[in-house]
C-alpha cells in the first residue's frame, strides 16, 4: 500500500479526530497530535507542540515527569500496548475521566521508533459505571436503618433482586413480580406526606421511561406503613433511576428507610409549634386554623363559639405580680381542658382572652350549661391564688344561626363579650 497515501489518511484521522492523540518518536519528542490534545495542554497551536517534550509544554512539572515516565517504562518492558483510566483536566479546566491507550510505533525490521497515544472522554460512563457499582454495593450490604432494597429492571419488567431485613421485628413483605410489589406497597401505606399511592398506582415502564427522560434521577417520599409485624412506622422511599452498564437497560433501585424517630420528632415540634408555650393551649394562629378547619369540613353541623376574658385580671398582675398571673392562667387552662372535650377546640388568643369551639352540640341548653362551667371554673381558681375576686366574661355565637365564617362569628361572639362587660361582668351572653 502506498506509505504516502497512508500518512495522508493518518494525517486527516488526527485532524479531524475529537479525541486527544499524539505520536512521539524514540527521544519522546512530539511529532504529531490532535487539536484537543493541543488545547489539553493550554497551547494554541500544532506548532506550540511538534518539537516539543512533555517538560517543555506541560507548565505542570510532576504532571510532565509522570507522562514522560509512563512513555519510557512502555518503551522499555517489552510490551506493544497498555491501557488505563486516569483522571485528566479539560481545556475548560474541569476535571474529567479518561481512557488511554498508548502503543508502540515499530518499523518494518520491528524496532520501536515512537509511541501513538489515544486518550478518549469517558466521564460520563465512568461516573455511571461508579454509580452502578455503589446501587449495587447497596443492595448487597444493607444500612442498618434500611428495611429493603429491590432492584428492578424496567426494559424486562422484571425483579432481578431484592433483600430485606428486620427493624425492630418488623420488615417489608418479599414480593415476585413488580405488580405484587405495587398493589402490597398501596395496601400498606397508612398516612403518607408525598404521593407515594399516586406513584406506586402508575408505576409502570412507560411512566418510569417517562420520569426518566424529564431529567429526574432521584424520587423521594415518605409515609406511615404498615410492617410485617403490623406495626407501623414512618419509612422514606428513594427511588434511584440507573443504566445497566452491561445490558443498557433502563433501572430502579428502591429502597425503604425507616425515619419513625425522626419524623416523630418532627410532628412534636410541628405540634409544639402551634401551642401556646406558657399555657400549652393552641396559640392564636392555631386556634383560629382549626376553626376554619372544622366549619368546613362539619357545616352541616352546629357548633358555639365561646369568646371568654378574664375580669380585672390587670388588678391581679398589679397587686401579685406577674408571674403570679401567669401561674394563675396556667392553672385556669388546665381547667379549661378538663370542661371541654377532646373533640372540641381551646386556645388563648391573647393575655388574659380565651377562644372556644364546642363542637356538633344539639341546643342552647347545652352551650349554657358549659358558659356556666366556665364561669365556675374562673372563680374556683381564682380562690386558689388570690384575695382578689377573679370572674370571667363570656360572649357566645352560635354556627350557622348567627354566620357561616369565622369571621362573623368571632365578631359577634366579641360584641357579646363587651355587651356582658358593660352590664357588670361575670356573666354570659349569646350572640
Amino acid at each position: 500500500m502506498d506509505s504516502k497515501l497512508m500518512q495522508s489518511a493518518f494525517s486527516t484521522f488526527i485532524k479531524n479526530s475529537k479525541d486527544l492523540i499524539f505520536v512521539k518518536d524514540n527521544n519522546l519528542v512530539y511529532r504529531h497530535a490532535s487539536m484537543p490534545f493541543v488545547k489539553m495542554t493550554g497551547k494554541k497551536s500544532l506548532k506550540e507542540v511538534i518539537g516539543h517534550t512533555d517538560s517543555e509544554i506541560f507548565e505542570d512539572k510532576s504532571l510532565a515527569k509522570r507522562y514522560t515516565s509512563d512513555d519510557i517504562r512502555l518503551l522499555n518492558d517489552g510490551r506493544d500496548h497498555i491501557e488505563y483510566i486516569e483522571p485528566i483536566t479539560n481545556e475548560n479546566g474541569n476535571a474529567r475521566y479518561a481512557s488511554t491507550s498508548k502503543y508502540i510505533l515499530r518499523n518494518d525490521k520491528g524496532e520501536a521508533i515512537g509511541i501513538l497515544g489515544i486518550t478518549k472522554d469517558i466521564t460520563r460512563e465512568y461516573m455511571a459505571r461508579q454509580r452502578y457499582q455503589q446501587e449495587l454495593g447497596y443492595l448487597f450490604e444493607l444500612p442498618k436503618d434500611t428495611y429493603a432494597v429491590c432492584y428492578i429492571d424496567v426494559d424486562d419488567w422484571r425483579i432481578i433482586s431484592q433483600r430485606r431485613q428486620k427493624i425492630l421485628k418488623g420488615t417489608l413483605q418479599e414480593c415476585q413480580t413488580i405488580e405484587e410489589m405495587c398493589e402490597y406497597a398501596i395496601q400498606s401505606i397508612v398516612s403518607e406526606d408525598g404521593n407515594a399511592s399516586e406513584f406506586y398506582s402508575h408505576f409502570t415502564a412507560e411512566n418510569l421511561h417517562e420520569i426518566y427522560s424529564s431529567g429526574r434521577r432521584v424520587i423521594s417520599f415518605s409515609y406511615e406503613r404498615r410492617l410485617s409485624n403490623n406495626s407501623t412506622r414512618w419509612v422514606k422511599n428513594d427511588i434511584n433511576f440507573l443504566t445497566d452498564v452491561d445490558s443498557g437497560h433502563l433501572c430502579v433501585m428502591l429502597s425503604a428507610k425507616d425515619i419513625h424517630d425522626i419524623k416523630t420528632e418532627q410532628q412534636k415540634l410541628i405540634e409544639a409549634a402551634k401551642l401556646d408555650s406558657m399555657t400549652m393551649l393552641l396559640n392564636h394562629e392555631s386556634t383560629m386554623e382549626s376553626i376554619k378547619l372544622v366549619l368546613k369540613n362539619e357545616h352541616d353541623r352546629q357548633h358555639a363559639i365561646f369568646m371568654i376574658d378574664i375580669d380585672n385580671f390587670k388588678d391581679l398582675n398589679d397587686t401579685m405580680g406577674h408571674r403570679f398571673g401567669d401561674e394563675f392562667l396556667i392553672e385556669l387552662s388546665r381547667e379549661f381542658k378538663k370542661i371541654f372535650r377532646e373533640t372540641d377546640i381551646i386556645g388563648r388568643i391573647g393575655g388574659d382572652e380565651f377562644l372556644a369551639l364546642m363542637r356538633n352540640v344539639s341546643d342552647k341548653e347545652q352551650v349554657e350549661e358549659k358558659a356556666k362551667k366556665i364561669l365556675s371554673s374562673i372563680r374556683k381558681t381564682s380562690s386558689k391564688y388570690s384575695k382578689i375576686n377573679l370572674s370571667g366574661s363570656v360572649g357566645i355565637s352560635i354556627y350557622p344561626e348567627n354566620g357561616e365564617t369565622l369571621e362573623t362569628l368571632y365578631q359577634k361572639s366579641d360584641s357579646a363579650l363587651y355587651e356582658v362587660k358593660g352590664n357588670g361582668k361575670n356573666s354570659f351572653t349569646f350572640a
